[in-house]
């Protein structure tokens, strides 16, 4: 009789692990969706940004074709990030950018105390948020550095259409243009907006590259400005720096750049004219 009160008791307590597991796997699934509930708040803007500045690609590989595309409908943004932030992560961006997030934890709250079949009671939101953190689940994707160092070495190999350009606008769209033909049309973009600044080509929503002719000591002083903002959004950050021999104490400016963790890319060029027509243009030549 005895063994037989054994058995039942190991069958009531395996029964109710066997119930608490399956509770534990509907919260976990549950605190998932509020998580990507929350991101759903922020706008596509918003999202490609935090992405950026969390350095999570916004780009998909296929595994098995290996062609890459770049993340664009708000459902597939929410999710990758969802699979790389934390729920703290991602409150702590709701309470950065003002998004809404406590009704959606309250929610949680409630769904939790009915289904461990806790007696109600209120708790103080910092309370819930740490039952969410200790039941969130997610794996970080780890940052492919691959990438960011074929960028810069395909910027080396850079070569302007004829050995010339026009100005700095020419010197930008045509190392575009170059880095669209290396890594897709669709992984490359001009004229970013990230705060006062435009960032002139962004590369897989990662690398960061402005380009500068060094013509001045005011635009080297604002490429330093420049660069430390983009820091704080990109994984990589490249500054191209067209060298035409000018006064502008170009190597304390570059050694400024790298101590910021900047790398940089020289590229010695001249003005000279060029024929067009039966006029003469103002160009710069690329020394090679």
């Amino acid at each position: 009789m005895g063994f037989r009160n054994l058995l039942r008791k190991a069958g009531e307590v395996t029964k109710k692990a066997i119930d608490r597991a399956g509770k534990e796997v509907k919260w976990r699934k549950k605190v998932g969706e509020a998580k990507r509930e929350i991101l759903a708040r922020f706008s596509v803007q918003q999202l490609k940004k935090i992405a950026a500045s969390k350095g999570i690609s916004l780009v998909y590989e296929d595994p098995i074709t290996g062609e890459r595309q770049r993340l664009t409908t708000k459902t597939e943004i929410v999710g990758r990030l969802a699979r790389n932030l934390s729920f703290e992560e991602v409150v702590d961006l709701a309470r950065r950018y003002k998004v809404r997030y406590s009704d959606i934890v309250q929610e949680l709250e409630k769904f939790r105390q009915e289904l461990f079949e806790e007696k109600s009671r209120k708790r103080s939101e910092k309370e819930a948020l740490e039952s969410i953190y200790e039941a969130d689940e997610y794996e970080a994707e780890e940052v492919n550095t691959e990438d960011m160092l074929d960028v810069f070495d395909s910027l080396r190999d850079f070569r302007p259409i004829g050995g010339f350009v026009k100005d700095e606008d020419d010197l930008k769209n045509q190392i575009a243009s170059w880095l669209a033909h290396a890594f897709g049309p669709n992984n490359v973009q001009v004229e970013v907006p990230i705060e006062r600044y435009r960032v002139d080509i962004v590369v897989e929503d990662r690398v960061a590259i402005e380009v500068k002719i060094a013509s001045s000591v005011s635009k080297l002083q604002r490429l330093l400005g420049q660069m430390r903002v983009y820091k704080d959004y990109f994984d990589d950050v490249i500054a191209v720096i067209l060298d035409i021999g000018k006064d502008v104490d170009l190597e304390r400016y570059i050694t400024k750049l790298r101590r910021d963790g900047v790398r940089v890319l020289v590229i010695e060029g001249k003005k000279t004219t060029k024929k067009k027509g039966k006029k003469r243009e103002v160009v710069i030549r690329i020394q090679t």
